[in-house]
């Protein structure tokens, strides 16, 4: 199996470096292509994969992953609509370009997959979801790749938005609420630096705890009844609903602007065409 990666920013030079890594490929069976020349031969250097353009990418893969925004993905799939070919595996990371207009653009079969950065360490969830085209075959070997680095779990696409927000936003959430933890805590004469190692230490304990136990044992077995835990938990209660609840409504307006975005594309290209048909009449 040859795997294309195209994008090589932090989430492609990821990808690239824990594949090899874990032995799921070689690093003669990956070919990569960035926008970013230094960032490709600095990949290039430190892992001995192949670099090319997108089309040379496309070429010499079974498996391309776009490691890009929404918005640079149309442009991209035009320039390589000839050599995207049906036998060909098209994955996208992109939240907010849809399934649809993926199969819709090229000939190849299409799928959307959502890491985390908590690949990095092997560990954490990559969303993933399916077009219609692709095989039995095609799903067993994403879910295999993907599978080497992380807990693929299968999703409608609808729920991507809510589902990312957990699983590839939620360590940057979760660091900056530690962050604010840390601060009140500076803030009551416990230097800053110490209170930031007291809480990685106590998040690293905490998630080997959670491997074993639900959220809701953790918190029985922490808060005894009358104790100081108990007292925490009711401000936390009475507090955090509605900062998540505005989070998730902010970070849906955003998707929302986005696929609007993506959606207007679309739209000019399809005016553009039709112009142009128009002109050769």
């Amino acid at each position: 199996m040859h795997v294309g990666i195209i994008g090589t920013g932090r989430l492609g030079s990821l990808l690239v470096r824990k594949l090899i890594e874990i032995g799921a490929v070689t690093a003669d069976e990956i070919t990569a292509s960035s926008r970013n020349p230094e960032k490709l031969r600095s990949l290039e250097d430190l892992t001995g994969i192949n670099v090319g353009d997108n089309k040379e990418v496309v070429i010499r893969s079974d498996v391309v992953i776009l490691c890009l925004r929404p918005l640079d993905i149309r442009g991209v799939l035009e320039e390589l609509k000839d050599v995207l070919t049906h036998e060909k595996l098209l994955i996208s990371t992109a939240v907010d370009f849809p399934l649809e207009d993926l199969s819709s653009s090229t000939s190849a079969k299409v799928a959307k997959v959502v890491p985390s950065i908590t690949s990095e360490h092997l560990r954490g969830v990559s969303l993933v979801a399916f077009g219609p085209m692709t095989t039995e075959m095609d799903m067993d070997m994403v879910m295999s790749i993907f599978g080497n680095i992380s807990s693929p779990a299968l999703a409608d696409e609808e729920d991507f938005e809510v589902l990312a927000d957990i699983t590839s936003c939620g360590p940057g959430y979760i660091a900056a609420i530690m962050k604010e933890f840390a601060r009140a805590a500076a803030n009551r004469g416990v230097p800053r630096e110490h209170a930031e190692w007291l809480i990685k230490e106590t998040l690293a304990g905490t998630s080997d705890i959670l491997s074993e136990e639900g959220l809701d044992e953790l918190i029985s077995s922490t808060a005894t009844n009358g104790g100081i835990t108990e007292e925490g938990l009711k401000v936390i209660r009475e507090m955090t609903p509605a900062v998540f609840d505005r989070l998730f409504d902010t970070t849906k307006a955003k998707h929302l602007r986005l696929r609007t975005m993506v959606k207007n594309q679309a739209l000019k290209k399809e005016d553009s065409s039709k112009k142009m048909a128009f002109r050769k009449q």
